[in-house]
């Protein structure tokens, strides 16, 4: 009532109240803008500082990605063993069965990544896309929503997780190595006292 009153009264007053009302609404919708120009800048700016680093190159002759000093290339990150340590058996096996095709995926991440991004990085978040690419795809989605970043480098790295490792790594290798055992060389008197 109190608006219809001043809306019949002064037509300067409708128009201030309506532009006010106006801006109100709109002002969420304009910061809702500028958040997402101020993200662009942000991607924009981290691509910048991202162009300085020395990033591997990609020879289109060769098809191959080639790193552009001796801090990217095979030597210098962690070893197979890292991998069955950090992601378990499926990136270790890959690893071994394929190192070539390891060591390009290793260097397009490196290269091809929103932040720098060091061999040890890309080759952590290899391993756990060969473990489970779901989930890493998953992971990735939710740290672009805000979740914090998984340091994939030093995953599993923990001494009480090696710990762990190593003992259910010891016992599944003895199970496996005493059924090898019984099936080539037959029962043996620890076999037939025990049934096992």
């Amino acid at each position: 009532m109190i608006f219809s009153v001043r809306w019949k009264s002064t037509r300067g007053g409708a128009l201030a109240i309506c532009a006010v009302l106006l801006l109100s609404l709109l002002k969420p919708n304009a910061e809702a803008f500028t958040a997402s120009s101020s993200a662009a800048l942000k991607l924009r700016h981290s691509r910048a500082t991202t162009s300085c680093f020395m990033v591997p190159k990609y020879d289109p002759m060769s098809g191959r990605w080639e790193p552009s000093d001796d801090e990217e290339g095979q030597d210098a990150g962690y070893p197979p063993v890292g991998s069955l340590i950090r992601q378990g058996p499926v990136p270790f096996i890959q690893r071994l069965k394929d190192p070539d095709m390891y060591d390009q995926a290793v260097l397009k991440m490196m290269a091809t990544s929103d932040k720098p991004m060091s061999r040890d990085e890309a080759q952590g978040n290899m391993d756990a896309y060969f473990q489970n690419p779901n989930d890493w795809a998953l992971q990735k989605f939710e740290e672009k929503n805000g979740a914090p970043a998984f340091d994939y480098a030093n995953a599993n790295m923990e001494g009480d997780s090696l710990i762990l490792t190593g003992a259910w790594a010891g016992l599944l290798l003895g199970l496996v190595g005493r059924i090898v055992y019984v099936s080539a060389f037959g029962c043996d008197e620890f076999c037939r006292q025990y049934h096992w």
